[in-house]
């Protein structure tokens, strides 16, 4: 049976991973909830917004600078790469909509911000990790770690923790 560890390298975007999908969560269970509670909508959507400026942006250049660069090679990324840099952009111009919006379209941008972002995460663990996993060398993965812990460094936990409650 293979082990469901992730290679050292990778490690610290799976764990900006997981805090992106318990953003996502809270998300999804609070608008279920709260959806009509003004001030709770604007409050997460300035939280989400924050988590995207302090954790996601570098998450994103750890990825596009260093990680997808070394995976364009890679047999049957390509498209794949194309797909979730599209998704980066998506995300961004989603987050700048966080700020100032009218309450019943804030409710929407935070539930599409939700999905996209753990649909994303979700492609990420599931289809381009593992296609890194099988094919990448182990001289190649060094490097990436390295690279990628300069960027993000460990990412032992979010930038700014109290942005995910």
């Amino acid at each position: 049976m293979k082990s469901l560890r992730r290679h050292e390298s990778l490690i610290p975007l799976s764990r900006e991973h997981h805090y992106g999908l318990m953003l996502c969560m809270r998300l999804h269970r609070g608008l279920q909830l709260f959806n009509q509670d003004e001030k709770w909508v604007r409050e997460k959507a300035a939280q989400a917004a924050q988590f995207f400026e302090t954790d996601m942006a570098a998450h994103f250049k750890a990825e596009e600078k260093t990680l997808f660069p070394a995976m364009r090679s890679l047999t049957g990324t390509s498209a794949l790469l194309d797909e979730l840099v599209s998704e980066h952009r998506k995300l961004e111009a989603i987050a700048a909509r966080l700020d100032g919006a009218e309450i019943a379209n804030l409710v929407d941008v935070l539930g599409e911000f939700a999905d996209l972002l753990e649909s994303h995460i979700r492609k990420e663990e599931r289809e381009l990790f593992p296609l890194y996993e099988t094919q990448m060398s182990l001289e190649m993965a060094a490097d990436v770690g390295q690279e990628i812990n300069g960027i993000i460094g460990n990412a032992m936990q979010p930038g700014n923790p109290e942005l995910l409650t």
